[in-house]
């Protein structure tokens, strides 16, 4: 016989999935919170384990203290333990959550920035979750320096809990040296902080992100959803994914070299879509929208009117034979002009081959006058962006100057050469 745990982390209660216009209750995460405790009591799972996060911020208290409170009353009737760290999102309403609700079956582990341990037992099968809870918002220190393996049992399995960032030691959200993990004595960590699952070590200790069981996001793409963990003793694991997430978002390339007008690309468009998804339909029983961003890339020799046929294209609604619907969140348009030969254009002192010689060389890896003007300003404006408080709350984490500069810039150039082009033949 097994202890069966249910881990994940990341949950964000009080948000949805953004980029879908639509109404519906389950793109709240507060829904998947709910799956997740009926798979749990309807599985013979004995505890819920689970990594930081859980509630998106500390405005959400009122929000999320109805729907955790009642999942965690379904899981103490069940007989299902909760054991949990805080993140930096909950580091605070996660711990007035649970000393208001009073209840036995839920244990915070390492409050205020503590290493905490407590052993669980069942049917004569022991184990020991250890684990530490954010105490600010910000924790720029690894929580490995106040770590000590004399808290925990040898001869039991253990399993930690942790919200961080692996291997960033620049990071304000508790950066986490890899081998502190490796040489904790633990054997099996559940990390929270990342939403994209991955396994950064398979064995000895198993060390992973679960990921967030809700796509918040199209940075999340791929399966989301949380992991079954079965443990019979230290040397004997079992690890199984599975996949709650009612939104999946994916990136789909689409080549259109040989599509020249508005009809024939709708055919490809929706025949591609429709292709994709058969393709992945056995993983998407739980999904109910797959939202993508299409990416189309190729030769055009109108791009400017290219993407005006593209206008439309949020609107579009299929839906595969298991009731998915398949949604187009944004667009981006990679083309380059069918222009008979960029080289002999880029001799001319017109603005056509000025652009010209810019593609060619940022094709290259190369510099033009004109370049390193625009990516001047592309740093002068990236760095007002960067200092500014005023965008603060919307500056990505570690944004750089420059960054994606030359993506953008050829993008531009490719769309404007083919105007120019276009006008000079008419």
């Amino acid at each position: 016989m097994a202890i069966k745990i249910l881990a994940t982390g990341d949950i964000h209660i009080g948000k949805k999935s953004g980029g879908i216009n639509e109404n519906l209750d389950e793109l709240a995460t507060k829904h998947t919170w709910k799956r997740l405790v009926d798979y749990a009591v309807h599985n013979g799972i004995d505890v819920l384990a689970l990594s930081g996060d859980i509630v998106d911020k500390d405005n959400r208290f009122f929000e999320a203290i109805g729907p955790l409170q009642a999942g965690f009353e379904k899981l103490k009737q069940a007989g299902i333990e909760v054991f949990m760290v805080a993140g930096n999102h909950d580091f605070k309403v996660l711990s007035d959550i649970t000393v208001s609700s009073h209840f036995d079956n839920v244990h915070l582990l390492g409050e205020s920035g503590k290493w905490e341990a407590k052993i669980y037992e069942k049917n004569g099968l022991k184990m020991q979750f250890v684990g530490w809870s954010f105490p600010t918002l910000h924790y720029k220190d690894d929580p490995f320096l106040s770590f000590t393996q004399e808290m925990i049992d040898p001869d039991i399995p253990v399993l930690g809990l942790l919200h961080g960032e692996v291997e960033n030691p620049e990071s304000s959200y508790a950066p986490i040296e890899f081998s502190n993990l490796l040489n904790s004595g633990v054997d099996t960590w559940v990390l929270g902080h990342i939403h994209k699952p991955s396994v950064l070590n398979d064995f000895d200790p198993y060390v992973c992100y679960p990921g967030s069981p809700h796509s918040l996001s199209a940075k999340e793409t791929g399966q989301h959803g949380p992991i079954l963990i079965s443990i019979e003793t230290k040397e004997r694991m079992e690890i199984k994914n599975l996949y709650f997430s009612p939104v999946r978002f994916e990136r789909l390339q689409i080549d259109i070299t040989d599509e020249v007008d508005e009809t024939s690309l709708r055919s490809i468009i929706t025949s591609k879509l429709s292709n994709y998804a058969t393709e992945i339909i056995s993983e998407l029983d739980e999904v109910i929208f797959l939202v993508l961003d299409l990416v189309f890339e190729g030769e055009h020799d109108r791009i400017q009117e290219f993407e005006n046929w593209l206008k439309n294209l949020s609107d579009l609604n299929l839906e595969t034979e298991s009731g998915t619907r398949i949604l187009v969140r944004k667009t981006l348009v990679n083309l380059t002009p069918k222009l008979a030969d960029l080289l002999e254009l880029s001799k001319q002192s017109s603005p056509v081959g000025i652009l010209a010689k810019a593609i060619l060389a940022l094709e290259k890896g190369e510099s033009t006058p004109f370049l390193d003007s625009l990516f001047q300003k592309w740093q002068d404006k990236q760095q007002i962006f960067n200092n500014a408080n005023t965008y603060q709350p919307l500056r990505p984490a570690g944004m750089l100057p420059g960054k994606n500069a030359k993506e953008y810039i050829l993008q531009e150039c490719n769309r404007l050469i083919s105007e120019l082009n276009l006008q000079q033949a008419q």
